[in-house]
This record gives structure tokens, sequence and C-alpha cells, in this order.
């Protein structure tokens, strides 16, 4: 199978001196004991006005660089009318510094949104403080979809329309509790690279309907440190009255580690969730 590679592109000039400059603020915030702080790679869904936005972690002292590689229309990032705490600026064509004076209040989400083309919604990102974490570098790439996608998801439809007794590979057992439903991977199955899972919603409170999953997304540490973050090729099953049934698949990128998984709804984005790393792939 061939995998999709999101590579870094190296330019010259001004792009040499922020690099050096975030790496030396990353340093000094490091030792000074602030927050851990993330190189992410984000893959852009390709249907982003029908899912939840992507989340930026910010907090007071450390610059954000966000760095487009998707089409976008002419005009800058827009914070709310009034948001003076986080200043914004440009840097290059598509990139720009996120400059925070202060964090913000745990449970805040400040937007930012940026137009994307005629022919496409716009981009969406939440702005959040979160304890211990924070995003010195963002750069938010085209989804690499490749052909072997379809392939994939020929088989994920045949596991889909497989009688639940019979679908009993590797069980990690993850729970997560969206308001009255609970959404649970069921099952995983690895061929190589090739992830497989089937995830069931379940509502507790009777007459009420399943909370609606929208979309899965993957997080690995790449070899470089960089975590990238993508969404999933997601297939829905028959409804219940009570239950949701759904197989997603994925290729994970190669020498990928420590890989986590969010389950998002119609509002919001899920939080990660480790899978046990007896379920991951092993080298041939």
């Amino acid at each position: 199978m061939r995998a999709c590679s999101w590579r870094p592109r190296v330019r010259p000039g001004p792009w040499l001196l922020l690099s050096l400059l975030l790496s030396v603020s990353a340093a000094a915030r490091e030792r000074s004991g602030g927050p851990t702080l993330q190189r992410r790679m984000l893959v852009l869904p390709a249907r982003i006005g029908e899912l939840p936005p992507l989340t930026i972690h910010v907090a007071a002292g450390v610059a954000t660089f966000i760095q487009l590689e998707v089409p976008v229309g002419p005009g800058t990032p827009r914070l709310p009318e009034g948001e003076a705490r986080i200043r914004l600026v440009p840097v290059h064509g598509g990139s720009w510094l996120l400059v925070p004076g202060t964090d913000l209040v745990e449970g805040e989400r400040v937007p930012l949104t940026l137009d994307a083309g005629p022919e496409a919604g716009p981009l969406r990102f939440l702005l959040v403080t979160r304890p211990g974490e924070a995003d010195v570098q963002v750069r938010v790439v085209r989804d690499g979809t490749s052909a072997d996608e379809d392939a994939a998801e020929s088989l994920a439809r045949q596991l889909l329309a497989t009688p639940e007794a019979r679908v009993t590979h590797v069980v990690p057992r993850q729970v997560l509790a969206p308001g009255n439903s609970h959404a649970r991977v069921d099952s995983v199955l690895w061929m190589g690279r090739r992830l497989f899972a089937a995830v069931s919603v379940r509502c507790d409170r009777e007459g009420d309907s399943p909370w609606k999953l929208v979309q899965v997304r993957l997080r690995a540490m790449l070899p470089d440190g960089v975590l990238l973050e993508w969404p999933v090729r997601l297939l829905a099953g028959a409804s219940r009255a009570r239950r949701q049934r759904h197989v997603f698949t994925s290729l994970l990128p190669e020498g990928a580690l420590r890989l986590e998984l969010a389950l998002d709804g119609e509002d919001a984005p899920g939080g990660f969730l480790s899978l046990p790393a007896e379920e991951e792939p092993t080298p041939p």
C-alpha cells in the first residue's frame, strides 16, 4: 500500500529566523516550568463546513506559529470583535503568529475564522487554554487521501455488514460518555499499518436519540516529534432506536507512535484517548 506522506517544506530567509526565534522561546519556556510545547500538523477534513472546528492550544507567553498549506481566500484570520487579549501578527502569505497576552479562562473557547474561497466553507478554529500544554507551531495541510483508501473502505463496509458476534478482533474497551450516551470502541483490527475499528454509540435514557458521531480523528507522534492529527474514513451502519454502529479505517504514517483517537460530535470535537500500546501495530 502507498502511504500518504506529509513532509515539511524548507524555505530560506525569514522562515529560518522565525524557526530560530520559536525554538529559543520554546526552550526558555520549558526551562521555566511552563506547559509542554507541542508542534502539531492538522490534516484538514474534506467536509470542513459540516464538522467541528479544529482546536489550537494557546498560553500566555507562548507565540503560536500557524502555517496554512491549504487554499485560502485573500483575507486574514478573524478573531471576535473586541478580542484584545490575543494579537494576530502576519508573517508571510498563509502564515501568522498568535500572541496571547494572558491565558484564556478554563472552558473558554475563542473562535478564529478564515475564508477558504468561494467553493469551500470558512476554516474554523477554536483557541483554548489547557493546563500543561501549548502549541508553538500548528501546520494545517490538505487531506492526502490516496486510492488505497477506496479499497480499504470496501473492506470496512464488509466489516460493517458482518454480524456483531463475528467482529471479535482485539478489544481495547475505551469508553466515552457524551451527554446521556456512551460511545465505545468495540473492536480493533490491524493489517500492517492499516487500522480498522468498530464503534458503537448507545443512549442510556429511553426515548432520547443517541449522540451523533460525525467524525473520528487519530493523533500520533511522528519520528521528528511532530503531533500529526488527521480525520479518518468513517462509515455508518444501520441505526436502531437507542444504538448506532460505525466502522472507521486509516493508514498510519511510517514510524508513528502513541496512537490516540477522538470521537467528534456535531457541536464540539471530542478529547483524545490513547489506544493501549499492545493494540498498536508492531514491525514484521
